[in-house]
């Protein structure tokens, strides 16, 4: 009788959850937010990468840092696209946004056609905490097109206070994040090119 009942409930438990209805999925991107400088305009091509990518960033669901060593996934949170082509395309935009330049390429790009001016990024962190912070730490370097280094190597540190604690705050963060690492990038590029 006893096994009778718990296998009558077991049976009503599969067929409650059979019967829930799965959970949507939401699909984030970043968006270009940097500013136009006023008169910027760069006569020369410029080249983003190659851009190195921390590898617990190779994954379609939203990260959020619990503390400094542990990471969840929010399952139902993706990025539209890969995260990497996503950021470096939203920089192209800011920094074509920002500069003007004649010619804005994406590495890697053909031997017979190298940008007059590199720049190299490597991403080191790239999320958001449950404390709603945003943080984006990279080093950069800009280099012209026979390897002389214009502006040696900088690390930027950015952290944004998301508005509240959802997934799209924390992308809204993350696109913020992205501009002022593009306007940095931006006002040095500018500097050298003079």
């Amino acid at each position: 009788m006893i096994r009778l009942a718990l296998l009558a409930t077991s049976l009503t438990l599969l067929a409650a959850c059979a019967s829930a209805p799965p959970q949507a999925v939401h699909l984030y991107q970043l968006s270009a937010e940097a500013q136009p400088v006023a008169g910027a305009s760069l006569p020369y091509s410029v080249g983003i990468g190659p851009l190195k990518w921390p590898e617990y960033l190779n994954r379609r669901q939203l990260i959020i840092r619990r503390d400094a060593g542990s990471l969840d996934t929010a399952e139902n949170d993706r990025w539209a696209e890969a995260l990497d082509a996503n950021f470096e395309r939203v920089l192209r935009e800011n920094l074509a946004r920002q500069l003007n330049p004649q010619r804005l390429q994406a590495y890697p790009w053909a031997l017979t056609d190298v940008p007059a001016i590199n720049i190299a990024i490597e991403v080191q962190q790239f999320d958001s905490s449950i404390r709603n912070e945003t943080v984006l730490r990279a080093r950069w370097r800009i280099a012209s097109r026979d390897k002389k280094e214009l502006a040696s190597e900088r690390g930027s540190e950015i952290r944004i206070k998301a508005r509240d604690g959802s997934p799209a705050a924390a992308v809204a963060a993350q696109s913020e994040a992205l501009a002022r690492l593009s306007e940095e990038i931006g006002r040095t590029l500018a500097s050298v090119a003079r």
